[in-house]
């Protein structure tokens, strides 16, 4: 299955994003949501974002859940491959 790497938009005022990362997380365990896992969360309280590598059939199917599901806006979101590092 593809992976997604999801940047929020600013989230609301009064939106901890370090508790909006852990609750999106627990959310997008394996199996809460039919074909979507977050396999990564990040949260910066600076900038008040998030930002999640999430696996999905489809960046629609990812982007639906992001945003209707969790109700968090996302500002962008691409397919990504992991690159090892050599040592």
């Amino acid at each position: 299955m593809p992976s997604y790497l999801v940047n929020s938009a600013i989230l609301c005022s009064g939106k901890d994003p370090r508790a909006c990362a852990e609750g999106a997380a627990k959310m997008l365990a394996k199996g809460k949501i039919k074909d979507i896992e977050a396999k990564t969360c990040y949260c910066c309280g600076a900038e008040n974002r998030v930002a999640f590598l999430i696996e999905g059939p489809s960046e629609d199917a990812v982007l639906h859940v992001i945003q209707e599901q969790l109700d968090i806006p996302v500002a962008s979101i691409m397919e990504a491959e992991e690159v090892s590092v050599l040592p």
